[in-house]
């Protein structure tokens, strides 16, 4: 195996604290000591989070502080404008990579050159549970209404240079989903591979759990960017109906059940069946009084 780095690891913090510190613990377990790494820690952050970044120091490192909050897309995307390879893998400062991820990929990156990105498996977990996703089915039927791979998957710079970046309308979310069509479209050379290379800590308040109350709203600005893609008005359709249908289910979860009904009755429009939309509509009909005492019941049992 080559002693170059060839993969840089680019690791975007914000208020994570002691997941940070795990975060680069698995960075400096991993089995091969040839790799790059870029941490940044964005605006806004808590004391504890900046007392662990100042802790962290590697002759393979380069630190970033930014002392106003520019969020997670402008945080990676600088995190890859300073990567000096030709290959990125971006960590999350909530999540981990596996003990053999970078050599994983960059024995394949070595092997394969024509490669431009690569998928994998991805372990996701909390203190309770975990499970896998496969991330195997990376074609246009699944991406017309969610992201089927792990957002980030290692890349090739030049490919995301050449694909212009995250789309900047979308840096509060879903500006993953919106890069992946756009590698879709462009036919870039891409390779699965059947091992876990992502470790995703599932909890509340995370990039992707924060933008799906606005989700139908980013739907329509990635059919906007992709006409080509969404070619169809049975593909235009199938997004806007799953991605109302989610954005109703999280105005419900957040008790805002008017919300959630006007966002029930469009995904229904454009053909959503699921039966929990109905359930929605019923909710927003029945007494104030009756709605406040089911949604304490629901958290009781």
């Amino acid at each position: 195996m080559t002693k170059v780095p060839l993969v840089t690891i680019g690791i975007t913090s914000f208020r994570e604290g002691e997941y940070l510190r795990q975060a680069w613990e698995s960075v400096q377990s991993q089995s091969t000591p040839f790799w790059n790494a870029v941490l940044i820690l964005d605006g806004g952050f808590d004391s504890k989070t900046e007392d662990i970044f100042s802790q962290i120091h590697h002759p393979n490192l380069k630190k970033i502080k930014l002392h106003k909050n520019h969020g997670p897309y402008f945080t990676r995307t600088l995190a890859l404008e300073n990567t000096k390879t030709d290959w990125y893998c971006h960590l999350d400062a909530d999540d981990c990579l596996p003990q053999n991820a970078i050599e994983i990929i960059s024995k394949n990156v070595k092997n394969n050159p024509e490669l431009e990105y690569i998928r994998g498996k991805s372990l996701y977990f909390d203190n309770n549970k975990f499970y896998i996703r496969e991330n195997k089915e990376f074609n246009e039927e699944k991406l017309s209404y969610t992201l089927p791979i792990t957002g980030t998957s290692p890349i090739k710079k030049n490919l995301f240079t050449q694909i212009g970046g995250y789309c900047k309308e979308l840096y509060k979310g879903g500006a993953d989903w919106d890069f992946w069509i756009s590698v879709f479209e462009s036919e870039a050379q891409g390779m699965y591979i059947d091992s876990i290379l992502y470790e995703r800590r599932l909890r509340r308040g995370s990039v992707g759990d924060n933008w799906v109350a606005n989700r139908h709203k980013v739907a329509e600005k990635i059919i906007e960017n992709h006409p080509r893609f969404f070619y169809s008005e049975d593909r235009r359709n199938k997004c806007l109906s799953k991605s109302y249908e989610l954005a109703a289910r999280e105005q419900r979860r957040l008790g805002r059940r008017l919300e959630a009904a006007q966002l029930s009755e469009t995904a229904i429009k454009f053909g959503n069946k699921n039966p929990n939309l109905k359930t929605i509509l019923s909710e927003a009909k029945i007494p104030l009084w009756r709605y406040k005492l089911r949604r304490i019941r629901s958290r009781v049992w």
